[in-house]
């Protein structure tokens, strides 16, 4: 360690700030005895903005065109013009050393107006102005030396240009990517001061104008010298920058400092933490210490200043001095680093952390000063140690000794399944339709769970003891029968964990879903959605959605509906099927005079019912089994579907057995240049419910050939969807006068409507949440 700090004593004793205006010429310059009084040399260089090699600009410090201004007796009576310049420096040959010896480089002097001549007052030449074609690239220096300070026998003196313009730079401290666009200053002005003053001032009369970057756009990364400004103090200064962070554009602007000091840099810094839902612009002037030389000493670790810092009580500082122990809760903390040095904080990625500067500095009433915030650790993150890593100012490398440690406790709170809340927005959302067990909470014993809702949104969230596990909460969501605001539409609770003793403490972790439905009708334990599939199976947007039921809209039942609907209406919801397990609807059209599934194809490998229930449907729905379908159609005798009647199940559902059925027939559908004559839609109920809708039953012919779905001389031959692994089915056959239910699969070839089921739920909430489902 002491090897590695001589080395930077070494090179740090070389740094200088040159930061701040010449306010005289009353300094004792550097002398070479010997030679003649009479004459002499002036050994003339330039200083640098920046004392670290890394934040110079290329160029910055070269010297152009330099002319020299001797004045004797307070007049001028000597102009040096174009003396010859070699890299950073040259030599100005005096015919004598006397008088005060002004020198500018890079700029055209104005008095009024006019360029210095012979005879010029010295008190004339103070008000000196510079103007420049651009701001952004107002670079000039300037320098004075008293000739007549010079000791007895004097032949040589060195003297020192500083520049006679503002730097900035550009700094980006942002947790993500982001992209400078433009970069302006905003009302500039086009002209300042050729010499110091003792107070920074702007010209009268001095236009204001709006200028850019001389740097190439967009930029990326920090970026030193993005724009020179002549000294000013003005009040309307701004910078503007046109931004985009994470693909998201903005606008930032800020005033800059006043006044404006020449030999200065200042710098312009875009910061957005993680958890910042906009960025922010601040402009400051980084240091301020002359020709202070940067000598840290990096044997001396950094480490809090306690009495300088604000820290929580549940915020410990450990015995190492430099390590912070923070809470998994919310936790903020104005953290004040002991060092002899100004430091500049690295930006960090890692949430859930931000730290901002809140000031900077090395003198007696000034403080390293850091605001930290740190927000919630969700449940499942680990304990991590996180350092937060400071530059000193003047160094260009980050040393490991110079951070702060923060160890950020774990919650004592853990979640299960699909619970996983991340440390920004502690939100799982679904992106779709979910329900049933959503995971678990396993809670510490001092802790509760609770669920919130906004006003007006539904219970669709209930919390329920895990079996046999201590301080354990399933979090279970829940579906309503025929949900009037299920249209897709975000549906969020909140999990709220807080202290048993008295709820504080909240931690709120929300859960988000799409709240999608179809139109259901209850029979004989199961949930059947009242219309056939139709577009996209597997999409709820293709579908008749509960909210927006064509037939709750008319007042009516699904049968009533059918009645009266006009045929463009009747043949939307009528004229779907399916094939295979592309989920991708088939519609009746004419071809070749024949109504035929569009899209129909014989060379179909997958059987729909041998697929799994789900396979085709929306999320929460499926297919109903065989045995479930059996309730509904396995008889004691046969089905006639071309007439009303009744008949006796086989099988009776909980002591039910008795079912009703209705027919009737619509001969004004048109498809193409065909009317399709008797198109049946069939209603079946149980007169054990008689306030039940019961199911209504519609849809094409199947399809197994190129004849299309015209059998027997009708279009009425139904093949239903059923979910069954061995590939037995439903199906509609005969003709009009003798049409009935049969068992029958089917081949994969075949076309099939799909008449989805609610898969089951364990929590049903609504009107209807005491209907059994089994």
């Amino acid at each position: 360690m002491k090897t590695l700090k001589n080395k930077l004593l070494v090179r740090a004793m070389g740094l200088v700030l040159l930061v701040g205006g010449l306010a005289s010429c009353t300094e004792s310059p550097e002398t070479v005895p010997g030679g003649s009084a009479a004459g002499g040399v002036v050994r003339i260089s330039k200083a640098s903005f920046a004392s670290d090699a890394a934040d110079r600009v290329a160029g910055e410090d070269a010297i152009g065109q330099v002319s020299a201004y001797l004045f004797e007796q307070g007049r001028l009576t000597r102009i040096h013009e174009a003396v010859p310049v070699s890299g950073t420096g040259f030599d100005l040959q005096l015919d004598r050393l006397s008088g005060t010896l002004y020198v500018v480089a890079d700029a055209r002097p104005q008095i009024e107006g006019a360029e210095p001549a012979p005879g010029l007052s010295e008190s004339a030449w103070m008000e000196a102005t510079v103007r420049a074609a651009d701001a952004a690239t107002a670079r000039f220096a300037t320098g004075c030396l008293d000739l007549a300070t010079l000791p007895a026998g004097s032949s040589a003196a060195t003297l020192k240009l500083r520049h006679g313009s503002a730097r900035l730079d550009l700094r980006l401290r942002v947790a993500g990517e982001i992209s400078v666009e433009g970069f302006t200053l905003l009302d500039a002005a086009s002209a300042g001061y050729l010499l110091p003053r003792e107070v920074a001032a702007t010209p009268a009369g001095t236009e204001l104008a709006d200028v850019q970057t001389s740097v190439a756009l967009p930029i990326a990364v920090d970026t030193p010298g993005v724009a020179y400004l002549c000294e000013q103090d003005n009040a309307s200064l701004r910078v503007r920058l046109e931004v985009v962070i994470d693909g998201k554009p903005s606008t930032l602007e800020s005033a800059l400092p006043r006044p404006i000091l020449r030999n200065r840099i200042y710098t312009v810094t875009v910061r957005k933490d993680v958890i910042d839902t906009e960025a922010r612009l601040t402009v400051e002037a980084w240091g301020d210490g002359g020709e202070t030389p940067l000598e840290p000493d990096l044997e001396t670790p950094l480490t809090v200043d306690s009495d300088r810092s604000r820290i929580p009580d549940d915020v410990r500082v450990e015995a190492d001095g430099a390590t912070l122990a923070l809470p998994y809760t919310e936790t903020e903390i104005l953290l004040a680093v002991a060092c002899d040095s100004q430091l500049e904080v690295l930006p960090l990625t890692e949430f859930p952390l931000t730290v901002e500067e809140v000031s900077t500095g090395i003198g007696p009433d000034d403080v390293n000063l850091f605001r930290i915030r740190k927000s919630l650790f969700a449940p499942n993150r680990p304990a991590v140690d996180i350092p937060v890593r400071f530059r000193r100012k003047g160094l260009e490398q980050v040393y490991p000794e110079d951070r702060i440690l923060l160890r950020l406790a774990a919650n004592p709170t853990r979640t299960e399944g699909a619970l996983d809340f991340d440390n920004a927005a502690y939100t799982v959302d679904y992106e779709r339709y979910v329900d049933n067990e959503l995971g678990r909470f396993v809670l510490p014993a001092d802790k509760r769970l609770e669920v919130e809702f906004d006003e007006g949104e539904d219970p669709w969230i209930r919390l329920s003891e895990a079996d046999g596990a201590a301080n354990t909460l399933r979090v279970v969501g829940g579906w309503r029968p025929n949900d009037p605001t299920a249209d897709g539409r975000r549906q969020e609770a909140r999990l709220v964990v807080s202290n048993r003793a008295d709820g504080s403490q909240r931690e709120e972790y929300t859960l988000v879903r799409r709240n999608w439905g179809l139109p259901v009708t209850w029979f004989h334990g199961v949930w059947w959605c009242k219309y056939n599939a139709r577009g996209n199976s597997r999409r709820f947007e293709d579908q008749i959605l509960s909210s927006a039921d064509p037939a709750v809209e008319a007042g009516k039942s699904l049968y009533e509906y059918l009645a009266g609907c006009s045929p463009e209406e009747y043949r939307d919801l009528w004229g779907w099927a399916y094939q295979g397990d592309s989920g991708e609807g088939l519609r009746v059209i004419e071809q070749d005079g024949k109504a035929v599934m569009e899209g129909f194809a014989t060379d179909v490998a997958a059987h729909i019912n041998k697929l799994p229930a789900d396979a085709l449907s929306p999320d929460g729905y499926e297919l109903p089994s065989m045995a479930e379908y059996n309730r509904v159609f396995n008889a004691t005798d046969y089905i006639w579907m071309m007439w009303s009647g009744s008949h006796t199940l086989r099988e009776p559902w909980e002591g039910h057995s008795a079912i009703k059925r209705s027919q009737q027939r619509r001969s004004d559908v048109v498809v193409g240049s065909l009317t399709l004559n008797e198109l049946i839609s069939v209603r079946m109920w149980s007169p054990d419910f008689p306030d039940d809708e019961g199911i209504t039953w519609y849809g094409p012919g199947a399809q197994w050939n190129a004849d299309g779905i015209r059998h027997s001389n009708h279009y009425n031959n139904i093949l239903f969807g059923v979910y069954s692994p061995e590939g037995s089915g439903w199906y509609i056959t005969g003709g009009m006068t003798n049409l009935y239910m049969i068992r029958n699969g089917a081949g994969t070839k075949d076309t099939r409507i799909l008449r989805f089921k609610k898969s089951p739920v364990e929590y049903v909430y609504g009107p209807d949440a005491d209907r059994p489902m089994r």
